[in-house]
């Protein structure tokens, strides 16, 4: 039995009407366990303040993340996290899929392989808003996040022409079957840009899985916590929250690295150009 659960049935047997020395004495335990005064409880305190604080400024943060945020011992955190009912609930397992598909392997370097996709929101006062995000597949990091009522061909051409002047050229472009990544002017800029467009199967998004994983972190994140007034100020909100995932947020696949650490550490192996950083 641990000392937590001797304790307990201590203070049980006690509720029952005998005294503590009986109690010890039917329980065969030391008297010295009655009267002793934890200490962790007040070392934990300061801790459990922090990890609560944690918890109202970043709800999706689980207790691996919250330590690395916190540069806590994984194990303390844990135990802490459990205590103050921090968990968070269990998400509904996915379906497994069946079978083989033949596609683009992941990056393998960063610049390599860029990934974007859509995501929908609305106002307070029910106007769409469109926002087109930008993925390094290997890095993670978040080259762009345009926000907008509406983003056509145009509009894409545009947004990846100002990131490859800041980051060069990646090797493909992954993307699902829209519209806006099919048009005949995109593929025509992407050809000219040497650039070959990776497109998925239809109906198959887990093959742009990076975007989409993304994509939750976004919604849950930012848009779900925001009541954007106009799209001047979604523009606003939205930027600040890609600057907090790029340098601030840890990410679980990268080691809990932040994905500016990433691209910083592939510089320094000369993995990557280091003129070509934003």
């Amino acid at each position: 039995m641990t000392p937590l659960g001797r304790r307990r049935l201590l203070a049980l047997t006690s509720q029952r009407g005998l005294s503590k020395r009986s109690a010890c004495r039917v329980l065969g335990m030391s008297r010295r366990i009655a009267c002793y005064q934890l200490k962790q409880p007040e070392k934990d305190r300061p801790t459990s303040q922090r990890l609560m604080a944690t918890s109202q400024r970043f709800p999706r943060f689980g207790y691996r993340r919250a330590a690395a945020w916190l540069q806590l011992g994984e194990t303390r955190t844990r135990r802490l996290w459990k205590q103050l009912g921090l968990q968070l609930p269990r998400r509904r397992p996915r379906r497994r899929r069946t079978g083989s598909d033949i596609r683009l392997p992941g990056a393998v370097r960063p610049n390599s392989v860029w990934t974007y996709d859509f995501i929908h929101d609305r106002l307070a006062n029910g106007t769409a808003l469109k926002l087109l995000c930008v993925l390094d597949e290997h890095t993670r990091e978040c080259l762009a996040i345009e926000v907008a009522r509406w983003i056509r061909s145009q509009d894409v051409i545009l947004t990846l022409s100002r990131l490859m002047k800041l980051y060069g050229k990646p090797e493909h472009i992954r993307s699902d079957n829209g519209a806006e990544f099919t048009a005949t002017a995109v593929m025509r800029w992407l050809r000219d840009q040497n650039v070959g467009p990776a497109f998925i199967t239809p109906g198959s998004p887990w093959q742009n899985g990076y975007v989409e994983s993304f994509h939750g972190k976004l919604r849950d994140e930012c848009l779900n916590r925001e009541w954007f007034r106009d799209a001047r100020e979604a523009k606003v909100v939205v930027e600040r929250w890609r600057d907090f995932y790029n340098h601030q947020r840890p990410h679980s696949a990268l080691g809990y690295r932040t994905p500016t650490q990433a691209r910083q550490d592939a510089i320094i192996k000369g993995n990557i150009d280091q003129r070509l950083t934003a």
